[in-house]
């Protein structure tokens, strides 16, 4: 009877264990919304996000409604690019992260990819460091 119990406490150790070991982590995702973005103007910074591990940044606009493209860079808190990518209104995409380390907050630096159609658009979306 104690051998039995022994092996089934093993078991269920070792099932967890391998339930733990294949979760995905948790990525902090960020929101924004009435950002007035240009051409030529300054970015307009997205709130901090914390890289919870090492796969892609992700920006997604997809309940922005419009047609203008979106140039999305993320950066350290020096200002140092480390990824980013261009993104149409409506629309998701990921990207890769240039000399990022887990455990550090980046923002993201937006602005209007074309100087195109009356200057600025607001945009609205979420985006993060890691995750994608």
């Amino acid at each position: 009877m104690r051998k039995s119990k022994l092996v089934l406490t093993g078991l269920l150790s070792l099932g967890i264990l391998g339930y733990a070991g294949t979760e995905t982590q948790a990525q902090e995702v960020r929101s924004f919304s009435g950002y007035n973005v240009t051409y030529s103007g300054a970015e307009k910074f997205a709130p901090y996000s914390l890289r919870k591990s090492n796969t892609r940044g992700v920006v997604n606009l997809s309940n922005d409604s419009g047609s203008a493209w979106i140039t999305a860079t993320m950066k350290n808190s020096d200002g140092v690019y480390r990824g980013g990518t261009t993104v149409q209104r409506g629309k998701r995409a990921t990207f890769s992260a240039v000399n990022c380390k887990v455990g550090y907050k980046y923002k993201l630096g937006l602005r209007k990819t074309n100087n195109t159609g009356g200057g600025k658009v607001t945009i609205k979306g979420s985006w993060s460091a890691s995750g994608g």
